[in-house]
């Protein structure tokens, strides 16, 4: 990870993502907050955006669900990584299915967050250097915004039933 590495925190209330706003400092790794999926937009859309977005499970105009969306939104590409504050397996494995980086759980330890910021930032800074466009999970298959329609609406049904 290098200094200029940043990050962007999407969430409407406090907890989890309190704590992770000075663990990144010690990372070296800025932060900017986003209240709602459309104040993040706004923010991956300025010149040199954040490499990786962190959100918790709910923000006040959308889902982490909604979140992914912004990977496959965003002019280059970012990695979304959720936070809980729950342990919840399957959570977690339909986050990534989705196309969600990595799944936490809040607080994390020092070691286990820079393990993820690092694979993270990595990545994204790869595929920005290839000039990559889309989220990690899209596949060809899913371009043209059909990963914005389907995402959230699979994880809507699991967190709804």
């Amino acid at each position: 990870m290098n200094s200029r590495s940043a990050a962007l925190l999407l969430h409407s209330r406090e907890e989890p993502l309190r704590s992770l706003k000075p663990a990144l400092e010690k990372l070296s790794i800025s932060s900017v907050r986003a209240r709602s999926c459309g104040e993040a937009l706004k923010i991956l859309k300025q010149a040199n955006p954040p490499h990786i977005v962190f959100t918790d499970l709910t923000a006040s105009d959308s889902s982490w669900a909604e979140a992914l969306g912004l990977s496959a939104r965003s002019p280059v590409p970012v990695n979304l990584i959720v936070v809980s504050e729950v342990p919840d397996l399957s959570l977690c494995k339909l986050a990534i299915e989705c196309g969600a980086f990595d799944f936490m759980m809040s607080p994390a330890s020092e070691g286990e967050l820079r393990s993820i910021v690092q694979r993270a930032v990595e990545d994204v800074v790869s595929r920005r250097g290839r000039g990559a466009r889309l989220a990690k999970s899209a596949s060809a298959s899913l371009a043209g915004g059909e990963i914005i329609k389907s995402v959230p609406a699979i994880a809507r049904d699991r967190l709804s039933g």
